[in-house]
């Protein structure tokens, strides 16, 4: 991943008790239940405007208050999910997919071959990935597929330097030349005796990059190059609320409070499989 976000060096304390896995297990399946059945969990209308009731703080009727066109925070938050997740996957998936696929080529070609593909691959790697990102999605035009398309473009080459590094080190095992001399075929070499045994790190991978792709993806949004409204995204909500921090604390907070939930809970998903691989 290429997007510029601080990462933890330092084992957490909820790692090293043995934590991470069951507490960030839980907090990404109340997101992914957001995601599947936002109507069954808060039933209203996301869209849904009453002026009488605008900047309505917390309370039993509207539990995380209300915006400046009085809709409710809680609906607008919870079928938000849909939009922030499903493009967080979409984008991780994706860039993991063309990468996976890039880098086996590099690593299993070798010779001038990978230090061509790799060279594209610096190129990627040395420009500031959300700047980048930036750039793309103003140029492509607003809207969910061009974020997505835009944050693919920058996320793809972290995956292509990873799995090469993996492919070189895989190929070189007696099971692979042994298929090698049996006159097996490179792409199926690489799908039957290499990828099997990169997918347990790359799941790791995926699940901690999830969290970054939902900040992201709250960012561009955020200043205007994502999703457009009246789509009730995260990082739309945040940028909509700018200008109410001071008299309607409660607007920017709620969805603050998501984004910020949900990256730490694939993080310490990402950490509790990773602690739980290593002990394997």
């Amino acid at each position: 991943m290429t997007v510029s976000l601080p990462r933890v060096q330092r084992r957490s304390a909820l790692r090293r008790i043995g934590l991470s896995l069951p507490v960030g297990g839980l907090l990404v399946a109340v997101f992914v239940l957001f995601a599947l059945i936002p109507e069954v969990v808060a039933s209203g209308d996301p869209a849904k405007l009453n002026v009488a009731q605008q900047f309505r703080p917390p309370s039993a009727e509207h539990w995380l208050g209300t915006d400046e066109v009085g809709r409710d925070l809680w609906t607008r938050v919870v079928h938000g999910t849909r939009y922030s997740l499903g493009m967080a996957l979409a984008i991780v998936a994706t860039g993991a997919a063309i990468g996976t696929i890039y880098g086996a080529a590099a690593g299993f070609a070798g010779g001038g071959i990978d230090e061509l593909m790799m060279r594209i691959v610096d190129v990627f790697l040395s420009l500031p990935g959300f700047i980048l990102a930036m750039a793309i999605a103003a140029t492509i035009g607003r809207g969910i597929g061009p974020l997505v398309g835009a944050l693919v473009i920058v996320w793809w080459p972290s995956y292509a330097r990873l799995v090469r590094g993996m492919v070189l080190g895989l190929k070189e095992r007696p099971h692979v030349e042994g298929a090698r001399a049996l006159g097996a075929s490179a792409p199926y070499i690489v799908r039957r005796h290499i990828v099997p045994l990169m997918i347990e790190q790359l799941n790791v991978r995926v699940t901690q990059d999830l969290g970054y792709a939902l900040v992201a993806v709250a960012s561009l949004s955020f200043i205007g190059l994502g999703v457009q409204p009246p789509a009730p995204e995260w990082g739309l909500l945040l940028g909509g609320a700018r200008a109410y921090i001071s008299s309607s604390w409660w607007y920017p907070v709620f969805p603050g409070i998501a984004i910020a939930l949900a990256t730490v809970g694939f993080s310490l998903l990402g950490d509790g499989l990773a602690e739980l691989l290593t002990r394997q």
